[in-house]
């Protein structure tokens, strides 16, 4: 009885990780489909007015490049408020007043806006710059972003209409080469823009802001219900509720702002923390929401799977972990081997999965050959670390689900300090005392493996040991070069 209960627990978690995967297949297909549909955009004849909003918390290292970049904007200063969103409590503050001034005396309209406390984090400050925005048009970048001088002149035409609410351009990555870690992001965050948002726009479904690179039209914000800082995922929370008001969405790939890519390990931690457990908050908050819309099908389906795709990485962790007994029990008995016919599927859904991030290289790189050696060596590199952080991911998907409150931890941000950055924690070893029992738990599976010379489950146990040993890897660098 036990046995049987092991396999379909199993069975339930790996349908999950199929039926996602066939999601992403399936908005493969049709940004394929669809690849060459463009979005109607209108001659910029007269310049709106714009807020530009810039939430900061402790940004040191960046704060100076990112006004230098907003001062850049090819765009007349009248129309231009800027507002410098400042929760820091470290001297980035010191540095904003004295660029602040600096900045006026060229003309610009600028404010440094302080609160009190930081409640809300970055919804809050977003909130509270929203009251005290004067313009039709909001426009938001985080900190280690570097806009484009022409961004605002190739982004606004994009609002055709009264109806569309935001604008999303794609992000760009400044330092993609920099560690094998940030090659991981490069490819994850390349597949997200340019198939998940790209397929999804292209497709007529929901899209949803990315935080940063987009604008808003104020009344939109406002008709939603304005910023809420229930879930730790405030941009695809008000992306939601902004679309099932009715407002559209236009999603701008061909418009790169380039970012900075956190090159630690415990950087991304944190920044995928926040936006898994994120994700999860919104899911619990407005999924029941959308299916009582009145909207076709095609649209709950497919903003189902985006508000619950966090939910992967614990199916990931789960069916890893229920697979050692499944081997074990396979080669106790036979009356259950006609179940175990897993490798085939796992096989499946590393295929669609290649396919995917494939498709979104070839779309980038515009090259075959040249995407071709870039898949064969970023893939395999972006699926071991994806199976290492399914424990830290899926504690995130836990903690979303009890409802457990956390605070906004922001991601550091280096620049050209990297080597002596005062936001750096050092990180103790035994934080990642579960990834090293988890890496001994499927090594002692893969010695399992040749001992029975059964090999079913062989290439997903060396994936998750892979993964788990590439985390401990890079834990032991950081914390050695601290």
């Amino acid at each position: 009885m036990l046995a049987l209960g092991i396999i379909l627990i199993y069975s339930f978690f790996f349908f999950f990780i199929i039926l996602f995967s066939l999601g992403q297949l399936a908005l493969t297909i049709t940004f394929i489909k669809y690849r060459n549909k463009e979005n109607h955009k209108i001659t910029l004849n007269n310049y709106p007015n714009i807020t530009i909003q810039l939430p900061i918390y402790n940004e040191l290292f960046v704060i100076e490049r990112l006004l230098d970049s907003i001062s850049n904007l090819n765009y007349p200063k009248k129309k231009i408020e800027i507002q410098v969103l400042d929760d820091s409590d470290d001297d980035t503050s010191i540095i904003v007043e004295q660029k602040v001034k600096k900045l006026i005396a060229l003309g610009f309209t600028i404010a440094q806006i302080k609160r009190k406390n930081r409640i809300g984090f970055k919804a809050g400050a977003l909130q509270n710059g929203l009251i005290q925005a004067k313009n039709e048009f909001i426009v938001i970048f985080d900190a280690d972003f570097i806009p484009e001088p022409d961004f605002l002149i190739n982004t606004l035409p994009y609002f055709s209409n009264d109806k569309i609410g935001m604008v999303q351009t794609r992000w760009g990555h400044i330092n993609p080469r920099e560690s094998w870690l940030t090659r991981a992001q490069e490819i994850g965050l390349n597949s997200h823009f340019i198939i998940d948002q790209g397929g999804r726009a292209k497709g007529g479904f929901f899209i949803s802001f990315n935080g940063t690179a987009g604008i808003w039209r104020k009344a939109c914000i406002e008709d939603a219900g304005g910023w809420e800082a229930d879930t730790l995922t405030e941009d695809l929370d008000l992306s939601y509720r902004a679309q099932m008001k009715g407002w559209q969405f236009k999603y701008c790939p061909e418009i790169i702002s380039p970012a900075e890519l956190p090159n630690l390990l415990s950087a991304v931690r944190s920044q995928q923390f926040r936006w898994i457990k994120g994700g999860v908050e919104t899911s619990k908050k407005l999924i029941a929401r959308l299916w009582n819309c009145d909207l076709p099908l095609s649209i709950k389906l497919f903003g189902s799977l985006q508000l619950l795709n966090n939910y992967i990485y614990a199916f990931i962790l789960l069916t890893g972990l229920l697979s050692v007994p499944l081997m074990l029990l396979k080669n106790k008995s036979m009356e259950f081997d006609h179940f175990f016919n897993w490798s085939g599927m796992l096989i499946t859904v590393l295929i669609i999965n290649f396919f995917y991030c494939f498709t979104a290289i070839l779309m980038d790189k515009k090259n075959i050959i040249v995407a071709i050696k870039e898949i064969l060596t970023a893939f395999p590199i972006a699926i071991i670390v994806s199976m290492g952080m399914s424990y830290h991911n899926s504690i995130a998907v836990f903690k979303g689900i009890q409802g457990q409150k956390t605070a906004f931890i922001r991601t550091p941000k280096f620049s050209e300090s990297k080597g002596e950055n005062s936001y750096l924690k050092s990180q103790k070893n035994r934080q990642y005392l579960p990834e090293f029992l988890l890496f001994i738990y499927f090594l002692l599976a893969v010695i399992a493996e040749f001992y029975f010379k059964d090999f079913s489950f062989l290439s997903y146990h060396l994936l998750m040991l892979s993964g788990f040993g590439f985390i401990l890897y890079c834990a032991f660098e950081e914390n050695s070069g601290q």
